[in-house]
């Protein structure tokens, strides 16, 4: 049979009113006996030997006393918080080394197909020949791509969508006006379209490269 002592009876008794106050924050001497579920006299022998030990601080609210853990406990109290954290809990540089993966994972936009291309040259085309302005989402669903690309490709060879008024509804369109340009295009092949694609871009590169130079010498 194990020997009852103070130190086992007021000592376990503290410990869990120390518990308690950590958790909790300062009260008063009911609300520490329905936190912890022990007897009024075993909350009061609890902090009798918490005083004796300088582990508690006492203020005085009315008629209440209101019980708190002491400066140095407080910090105890916040380092064994900090302490119990998982091991295995990401950090915050970790979540964000890991969010920087999952987006430079995230699948980049399909290269330019030339088909789809030639296949939304040929639909503009015909529609041209029909007296029709198409839409920006009619030439990409024919050709199987999206619109921004489809537009930024056109754009590339000269030919842009506009916007204008029917009724009223405002929208995209291509307009007749590229019907010659259209045509010229549509007359190209793959290859053919690549590399005007190419050239095209070559040219925009070298005219940016003049200009910075010109505006360097004259500055």
């Amino acid at each position: 049979m194990n020997e009852m002592t103070v130190e086992s009876i007021f000592g376990t008794n503290a410990g869990i009113v120390w518990q308690a106050l950590s958790k909790n924050g300062p009260k008063n001497i009911a609300d520490i006996a329905k936190i912890t579920s022990l007897s009024r006299e075993d909350v009061l022998g609890a902090l009798g030997w918490l005083g004796r030990e300088n582990k508690i601080a006492l203020k005085r609210r009315g008629r209440a006393m209101i019980f708190s853990l002491g400066e140095w406990e407080s910090h105890m109290a916040a380092t064994t918080s900090a302490d119990a954290i998982p091991e295995d809990q990401p950090s915050s540089k970790s979540r964000r080394t890991a969010r920087k993966k999952a987006r430079a994972a995230k699948v980049k936009p399909a290269a330019l197909s030339m088909v789809a291309l030639k296949k939304a040259l040929v639909f503009i085309q015909s529609e041209f020949d029909a007296n029709r302005e198409p839409t920006p989402d009619q030439a990409s669903k024919a050709g199987g791509m999206g619109s921004r690309q489809l537009g930024k490709a056109l754009s590339k060879l000269d030919i842009k969508s506009e916007s204008v008024r029917r009724g009223s509804k405002s929208l995209r369109i291509y307009p007749l006006a590229h019907k010659s340009r259209v045509w010229e295009l549509a007359a190209l092949d793959e290859d053919g379209l690549q590399r005007l694609i190419e050239a095209n871009k070559s040219a925009a590169q070298n005219e940016q490269k003049s200009d910075s130079e010109e505006y360097t010498v004259f500055d």
